[in-house]
């Protein structure tokens, strides 16, 4: 009992805590929209299943795990993995993009000095 307690107490506080976090970097417009709803739902996701235990018991019962708390760890990774994968595509993304920028302005520059010797 005293188990489920303090894991209970942990939830709730670490999804108060993000939520804390992040509504602060809001405020002070360093996290992208994107961003900020994902760790928002992911905080009320874990605030959800702190406050209500039973979701996780019978979705622990429906999914066939051995106890409800294997079923809430395996919903965080899959969540921060899912999150990680995503992040990747658009770091990826904004690599090609700047790649593609730096190329133009090296373009650019060669111009400009192709004039200045024409001139």
């Amino acid at each position: 009992m005293f188990d489920q307690t303090l894991i209970r107490i942990c939830l709730i506080f670490g999804s108060l805590v993000t939520a804390w976090y992040i509504l602060r970097r809001v405020r002070q417009a360093k996290v992208q929209i994107e961003d900020t709803i994902f760790w928002l739902l992911f905080s009320a996701a874990l605030l959800i299943l702190a406050v209500f235990p039973g979701i996780a018991y019978w979705a622990a019962n429906l999914l066939g795990f051995m106890s409800p708390i294997n079923f809430v760890y395996v919903v965080i990774i899959f969540l921060l993995l899912a999150k990680q994968f995503f992040m990747s595509i658009r770091l990826s993304q904004l690599d090609s993009k700047v790649r593609i920028l730096t190329e133009q302005v090296a373009l650019n520059e060669e111009k400009v000095e192709r004039e200045k010797l024409d001139l």
